[in-house]
């Protein structure tokens, strides 16, 4: 597979990623409001990196497993690769670790400027998986089982942030919550459809890979919009 179609791949993974910072930073206050909801606010504008990491993870353990299966005429490049990526990683950690340490004194200006560096070291970490995929010529299934590794972290993810909807959810009357705890579990069903579509990259040619790409990024962005929707009517409904 080129290089350019494994970029998209990990482009589609990391979009949800991006859409849960949005739906975080949709909830940062307005200038108008009081200096006490604000670090709250920010923490949950930057709480996406930290859960970011555990997909670095589950891909440099991954392609460690691919390292040792490698013939020495690739080892020495592959080795390198492999170095660079968790320097990559661990140049992102240090990024978001600062981030959420500070995120309480921080303006949202400067809540904006590191998520927007944490992006770019999250684009750098994605190049340098490919840049190792194409050093050991890795092979469609190497791909895939990178791409679902990533994917199952992800998912965990997913899990939080549903179970953060249910706990507020919690605090709305019966009446109101019957209609949410049903919107809730269509978004539970909607990421089960995005693991079934992960799940079709195993039969997947790489004339179809695109494809089921697509549409798994059909999937997430439908995920954000309930997502966001379900927020903004607990929000609404507790005030």
């Amino acid at each position: 597979m080129k290089s350019r179609s494994w970029a998209f791949c990990l482009a589609i993974l990391a979009e949800v990623t991006v859409c849960a910072a949005g739906f975080a930073q949709d909830q940062a206050p307005h200038a108008a409001r009081s200096n006490q909801n604000q670090p709250s606010s920010a923490r949950q504008a930057i709480q996406w990196s930290q859960d970011r990491l555990s997909e670095f993870d589950a891909a440099i353990a991954n392609l460690e497993q691919d390292l040792a299966k490698r013939q020495a005429d690739v080892r020495a490049k592959a080795d390198a690769a492999l170095k660079e990526l968790r320097d990559t990683r661990e140049a992102y950690r240090v990024k978001a670790e600062e981030a959420a340490a500070n995120a309480r004194t921080w303006t949202d200006t400067q809540v904006a400027d590191a998520r927007k560096a944490l992006d770019e070291r999250s684009s750098a970490f994605q190049a340098k998986v490919g840049e190792y995929l194409d050093t050991v010529k890795a092979d469609l299934a190497t791909r895939q089982a990178v791409l679902e590794a990533e994917f199952e972290a992800r998912q965990k993810a997913w899990q939080k942030s549903i179970d953060e909807l249910r706990t507020e959810a919690d605090k709305l009357a019966a009446k109101q919550r019957a209609g949410i705890d049903a919107r809730i579990d269509g978004l539970k069903a909607q990421v089960d459809e995005a693991k079934v579509r992960v799940g079709r990259l195993q039969t997947a040619s790489r004339e179809a890979w695109d494809a089921v790409m697509r549409n798994y990024a059909d999937a997430q962005q439908r995920f954000a919009d309930t997502y966001n929707s379900i927020r903004k009517s607990i929000k609404d409904a507790i005030q």
